[in-house]
């Protein structure tokens, strides 16, 4: 087992035994990328509207901004490698091979790149694995992007209102979002959204928007092309304190640290 943090990456091979699963395991979304292989364990994976029943040897892959979360069974053992990169390590062609991917299914000899990572942190200084790793990274996703024996589509359950709603979200996150808004474009009542949305996401549906939007404002921001207050606006917040209140809360640190 290692963790290994060094500038824009964060990976780690885990095991956590036959104990309840920490906070760890809750719902989350970030702006960076984050690759899950599952070594072993019983897990249901969620990524935003889909859930699949993981099986070892398999891949996942969130994009910034994608809520995922795994349900996990506390009785046996949950094993997994856990790479978290930011997009600016990777190049253009790559990021755009990628960028749709989720439930990317077994690739063939991934167990022996995945456990090259551990050799490399056993056996290297930082500078040295932080090279070694990001070229183990690239040659992970090429592999993944170019996999013929993806996961089965229909061992991924997709549950349709809550695609509805994350696609109308991500549609129209360039302007305010209200839950009225949402149940009259939807045509559903705001009482049935919100538990719909809290059961199956684990999250209320308007700290969802909140965080889409932040995670996006991140992303603009860090091109270093526009003004804050401009990008503050683009994304639906007038005033720009509270969106400075709210960057600050989800990123961890305010907008203009942001900036390239």
């Amino acid at each position: 087992m290692f963790s290994f943090v060094y500038k824009n990456i964060d990976f780690a091979h885990k095991l956590d035994g036959h104990t309840t699963p920490s906070s760890d395991f809750t719902k989350h979304m970030h702006d960076h990328y984050e690759l899950l292989y599952l070594v072993r364990g019983n897990i249901d994976y969620t990524i935003e509207s889909e859930t699949k029943r993981l099986s070892a040897g398999e891949i996942l892959l969130m994009a910034p901004g994608m809520l995922h979360f795994g349900t996990v069974d506390p009785a046996a053992p949950y094993e997994r490698y856990v790479l978290k990169f930011a997009a600016t390590i990777l190049p253009e062609f790559l990021l755009k091979k990628i960028e749709n991917l989720k439930f990317c299914g077994a690739v063939s000899k991934s167990r022996e790149m995945f456990e090259e990572l551990d050799a490399i942190y056993e056996n290297y200084n930082d500078e040295e694995r932080n090279l070694l790793m990001l070229a183990s990274l690239v040659r992970i996703l090429i592999r993944v992007y170019k996999n013929e024996v993806p996961a089965i589509s229909g061992q991924i359950h997709n549950n349709a209102i809550i695609a509805e709603i994350t696609k109308y979200i991500n549609a129209n996150l360039k302007r305010p979002i209200t839950l009225a808004d949402i149940c009259n474009d939807l045509h559903f009542s705001k009482s049935y959204i919100s538990s719909e949305f809290s059961k199956e996401m684990k999250t209320p549906v308007m700290t969802y928007i909140k965080h889409k939007k932040i995670i996006a404002a991140h992303r603009k921001i860090a091109e270093g092309k526009t003004k804050l207050s401009d990008v503050a606006e683009e994304f639906g917040f007038p005033e720009y304190s509270t969106f400075y209140r709210n960057y600050k809360k989800i990123i961890g640190y305010p907008p203009q640290e942001s900036k390239n």
